[in-house]
């Protein structure tokens, strides 16, 4: 299914400490805190953790740097590109809070401008097991390593493994989802 609306909302580099980053709300509330257990509770998927209300824990390739990411909100179900080697779809419920996109800690965080409502969410990888070389440039992405976010509007559904391609895909959808 194709859709009329592509709006960018993001489209740059973010930085990534500890294999992961998030979407959340803006909120100072520790008590609705952003953790694996939680985010990944009765998931199938590893590596987008949505099971949090209005909250995205998602896995990166990359322990630690810098990832290039573009993240857009579409009218309705966008196509797959199945040029992505990892993709996976799952549900999220916003609320009245600002969605942000943000680094580990919420060190940086950038405003999705997405209005409330229950959205669709494909999370798609390439070159998730691509490395920085010894001599590279960690504030700078890894060549051939690219992350996408797609949000459009739907009803809640379970989170679906679309493509699994890599090892390193598939220790998460272990680790943290229900693969077999």
């Amino acid at each position: 299914m194709s859709n009329d609306l592509d709006k960018v909302l993001y489209s740059g580099t973010l930085g990534i400490e500890y294999g992961q980053f998030y979407v959340d709300i803006d909120d100072d509330d520790f008590e609705d805190y952003l953790e694996p257990e939680a985010a990944f509770e009765h998931q199938n998927n590893g590596i987008c953790g949505a099971a949090q209300t209005g909250k995205l824990f998602l896995v990166a390739g990359t322990q630690d740097g810098v990832i290039e990411i573009e993240v857009k909100l579409h009218s309705s179900e966008p196509t797959v590109d199945d040029t992505y080697e990892e993709i996976v779809e799952v549900s999220i419920e916003i609320g009245k809070k600002q969605l942000m996109l943000c680094e580990w800690g919420n060190e940086t965080t950038h405003n999705l401008n997405i209005n409330p409502g229950t959205y669709n969410v494909r999370y798609s990888i390439i070159g998730m097991e691509k490395e920085y070389n010894d001599d590279s440039d960690w504030e700078s992405p890894i060549p051939g390593q690219r992350y996408y976010l797609q949000f459009w509007p739907g009803q809640k559904q379970k989170d679906v493994i679309k493509k699994c391609t890599s090892e390193t895909a598939k220790y998460w959808h272990k680790e943290w989802g229900n693969l077999e």
